[in-house]
């Protein structure tokens, strides 16, 4: 799928669309909700880049540009920022695609994702 803002080929990390039980009483989309489809989105490719199970440390704050409403598609982006030795920096980026098909920007922030081993310590990626 062509990435109609940025004008690229660029392929979401994930893409959901906003149900029910995302949703308040009147259609637009619980913040809960949507972090933790961020979450899901970034530790999958801070995983990949630490080469193993990672643990979310920090986000910074973020603030909304537009609601997402009930039926929209979210598209989660993330693009590597920082890789350390213990940790992976992530600027996600997210937006939501209206049943028309407008293609809105909601948010962006930066995560960080520490590397850990199977006790939960961190570890060298």
């Amino acid at each position: 799928m062509q990435d109609v803002v940025q004008g690229t080929n660029r392929q979401p990390v994930l893409r959901v669309r906003a149900e029910v039980h995302g949703t308040n009483v009147y259609g637009r989309v619980h913040m809960g909700w949507l972090m933790g489809q961020i979450d899901l989105a970034g530790s999958a490719v801070a995983e990949r880049l630490a080469g193993g199970q990672v643990t979310t440390v920090a986000i910074n704050a973020f603030q909304f540009a537009n609601p997402i409403q009930l039926g929209d598609f979210v598209s989660i982006y993330a693009d590597k920022l920082r890789l350390g030795q213990k940790s992976v920096t992530l600027k996600i980026t997210v937006e939501t695609e209206r049943m028309n098909g407008d293609i809105l920007p909601v948010t962006e922030l930066i995560s960080t994702y520490v590397a850990i081993d199977t006790d939960g310590r961190s570890r060298l990626i």
